[in-house]
């Protein structure tokens, strides 16, 4: 097998990304999960499903969401961890997404029951384990069989139930006797809409809504703590900035941008390539040959990040037309729905700081801030050693104790 060509610089990897004769080829390691979900379709079938689900990340939904939605889901989250005065971050962080990613994908559940809730978030961390599988140290088949049994288990406590009210809503709808607003917006039920039209199969729904579940839940879960981490510890030798970070969400907003920049989800993008031809660089390649392109170093790139790039700096400033976070939400057709949700809006020159879409990740961290949060210096926090990305399995902090009413 010959060596995978590599692109590893911004401009070019922009446009190898947007280059439609390169199939994504890094998630076919754990088809039980993956397979023909919207990640790894290409062409026609790709154009058609990602049309029928952009429409519910309108920025009309996503600003009605951050603003009234996630901060009720963020307070009865935070109140438990608030009245102890300590928590996991990472924990925290699944499980604040795991009520924003069902609503969207369109399960439900007992939002009141922790054993209910306990279930998904083990659920869902298996559905990433298996998302992640390309660059997993544990054995793969038995990552392959994990993911099989949570699929199993999701599907009938959870996805069965959830399909089924919705079909008798959608009925409803169809016979006249509930307006076609009623229907609920999210991932599940459009598909069910369109099932026939885009010859959609139970397993696959069953899939794409598992998919969408993980991917929206740990992918912000791993993105907030490395936030976190930067900001504590830039705030540590930058005390004028450290004042800023619960009175200018703006600043706080760069800040979680130029961490997303140092942390796309996925360090690189692997493709194949759909018939011969020469990449941006001037490397030609075969049909079927592997093209990897390096995110993470690409994001790091002088040309396009200024002097230190490699380091995290909430001051950089980058041209309009290069965002401050990269490449990490892609760019092109696999472009990741969540960029406004979870990062907001890019704020203009005469951005109104009181009437901006600042994105769930900037809102979370604002008010943990604002609860004065900070390391444990009694525990350590310890690297995912599962998982060749670097991730926090654990990190430990503390809050100013609340008594909540």
């Amino acid at each position: 097998m010959s060596e995978a060509a590599k692109i590893d610089h911004y401009q070019q990897a922009f446009e190898t990304l947007c280059d439609r004769r390169l199939v994504q080829s890094m998630y076919s390691e754990c088809d039980v999960l993956m397979e023909r979900v919207l990640l790894t379709l290409h062409g026609q079938e790709h154009t058609l499903r990602r049309a029928l689900e952009l429409k519910l990340f309108r920025r009309d939904f996503t600003r009605y969401y951050e603003k009234e939605v996630y901060p009720q889901t963020l307070a009865a989250t935070l109140a438990p961890y608030l009245r102890q005065g300590s928590m996991d971050l990472h924990e925290f962080g699944v499980r604040v997404n795991l009520n924003l990613a069902s609503d969207i994908a369109g399960i439900d559940r007992d939002i009141d029951s922790a054993t209910e809730r306990a279930c998904l978030l083990e659920i869902v961390r298996k559905f990433g384990e298996g998302a992640t599988l390309f660059h997993s140290t544990r054995n793969k088949d038995d990552v392959r069989q994990e993911v099989a049994e949570a699929l199993a288990l999701f599907d009938s406590r959870f996805f069965q139930p959830s399909m089924c009210r919705r079909e008798q809503l959608l009925a409803d709808i169809d016979a006249g006797n509930l307006a076609a607003e009623q229907a609920p917006r999210d991932i599940l039920t459009v598909l069910l809409q369109s099932r026939n039209a885009q010859d959609l199969d139970e397993a696959m729904i069953r899939r794409e809504v598992a998919f969408f579940m993980q991917a929206a839940t740990h992918s912000s879960a791993n993105a907030m703590v490395h936030a976190f981490h930067h900001i504590h510890t830039w705030c540590l030798s930058h005390t004028k900035d450290a004042l800023r970070l619960t009175t200018d969400p703006l600043f706080l907003q760069h800040c979680v941008h130029e961490s997303l920049r140092l942390h796309p989800a996925s360090p690189v993008a692997w493709r194949t390539a759909a018939c011969p031809f020469a990449l941006v660089n001037g490397i030609s390649v075969a049909e079927g040959a592997a093209v990897v392109v390096d995110l993470q170093t690409a994001n790091q790139d002088p040309s396009a990040f200024g002097g230190a790039p490699e380091m995290f700096d909430p001051h950089r400033v980058t041209e309009a037309r290069i965002p401050p976070y990269g490449l990490t939400f892609g760019v092109g057709v696999h472009t990741c729905f969540g960029r406004d949700l979870a990062g907001g809006t890019l704020p203009q020159a005469d951005t109104d700081p009181d009437n901006h879409h600042y994105g769930t990740l900037t809102s979370l961290l604002r008010n943990l801030f604002e609860h004065n949060v900070r390391p444990d210096p009694d525990r350590a926090p310890i690297v995912d050693a599962d998982t060749q990305r670097k991730n926090w399995r654990h990190y430990p902090v503390l809050l100013d104790a609340k008594e909540i009413l």
